[in-house]
């Protein structure tokens, strides 16, 4: 049984959510945890039907709260439950994230002394949407001269670190996409060391993203600004 748990944090999810958790699963994660973020209630059938998995727990908002949100709800049950776990991975709902990576990320966790790694995408390939590609770009760009990191992919949801991480960022503020953001304003204020993996880069056409391109971007920069007035 591999030493790290899987959070994925979803709202309105596709179908296909119960295969890939059950294929996370069968890759012997130690465990999953699903956060229902207020998804509509046609969705609870998905939800039921992946709460019956061996070593899977499904977490529920009953409004949806944001993505930040769930992953401090899944943080916290963790610290509360498998507070002997060696590390946690967080991946998308949307199936960006191929199991392969999951696996690879957290394995490469749990052997690593590195205090977190990042799931890094290849932008330059043909299928990336054109505002993913933008967007990427011009945090990258902000986000390193403001903190001095250079971050190829700072909107990656695929993330791992140590158990021992998790209380401090339980306090990141933070309840929607910015929470991301701040993760990363956290990690370079603290010095954290950070190693990037390389992963596939998946976009399906007909899966929907709940990134709001203008109002998450203004709340993404005005996290940057304001992180550089918070003290370590």
């Amino acid at each position: 049984m591999k030493n790290f748990i899987v959070v994925i944090p979803a709202y309105n999810p596709m179908d296909e959510l119960l295969s890939y958790v059950q294929d996370l699963l069968n890759n012997n994660v130690y465990a999953v945890v699903v956060i229902n973020d207020g998804s509509e209630e046609k969705y609870a059938p998905l939800f039921e039907e992946i709460t019956k998995l061996n070593r899977t727990v499904v977490l529920t908002h009953e409004v949806n709260m944001g993505k930040g949100m769930g992953l401090k709800t899944a943080f916290k049950y963790i610290m509360d439950n498998h507070s002997g776990i060696d590390s946690v991975v967080t991946a998308d709902s949307d199936g960006q994230h191929l199991v392969s990576d999951v696996v690879n990320v957290g394995e490469t966790m749990v052997n690593s002394s590195v205090d977190y790694i990042l799931g890094m995408r290849d932008f330059t390939q043909s299928g990336v949407p054109f505002r993913s590609r933008i967007g990427n770009w011009f945090t990258s760009l902000i986000f390193a001269l403001f903190y001095h990191h250079k971050v190829r992919d700072t909107q990656t949801g695929l993330r791992a670190f140590k158990e021992t991480q998790l209380s401090q960022l339980i306090d990141v503020s933070g309840n929607r996409f910015e929470y991301e953001i701040n993760m990363l304003i956290m990690i370079a204020k603290k010095n954290h060391s950070i190693k990037s993996i390389e992963i596939s880069t998946v976009y399906h056409e007909d899966h929907t993203s709940h990134y709001s391109t203008i109002r998450d971007s203004v709340l993404i920069g005005k996290q940057m600004i304001k992180g550089l007035s918070i003290s370590k």
